[in-house]
């Protein structure tokens, strides 16, 4: 499975009372709002689930400093205003303030 049904119904459930639209890509599932990324969780083949948070540039900083965060790099290039952090390394304060910062900024941009 590409993704945890627990740990994806309990983003819907943090997502509660946002409009969220869900699409399996980039081997996981990924919750976007107004048609922007906004987090997507997947199993990777170690078997280790991961998070990928878009907190936004501004919000960049702030974001890493959470134990347990690291950029997001792609094709050897830092994604800017994105970051993963392990599910495992992600307490429910880590991942409640993540995933507010994420709704924060994806609901901030203009819908798709």
């Amino acid at each position: 499975m590409p993704y945890s049904d627990v740990t994806a119904m309990k983003i819907r459930d943090a997502l509660g009372g946002v409009a969220i639209t869900e699409k399996q890509m980039m081997g996981g599932l990924v919750f976007m709002i107004g048609g922007h990324m906004t987090v997507t969780v997947k199993t990777l083949k170690t078997g280790v689930e991961q998070f990928m948070f878009r907190p936004g540039k501004d919000q960049e900083n702030k974001a890493l400093a959470i134990a347990g965060t690291r950029p997001m790099i792609h094709g050897g290039r830092k994604m800017t205003g994105f970051l993963f952090i392990d599910a495992d390394d992600c307490d429910e304060a880590a991942f409640d303030q993540l995933l507010k910062m994420s709704r924060d900024y994806a609901s901030s941009l203009p819908p798709k």
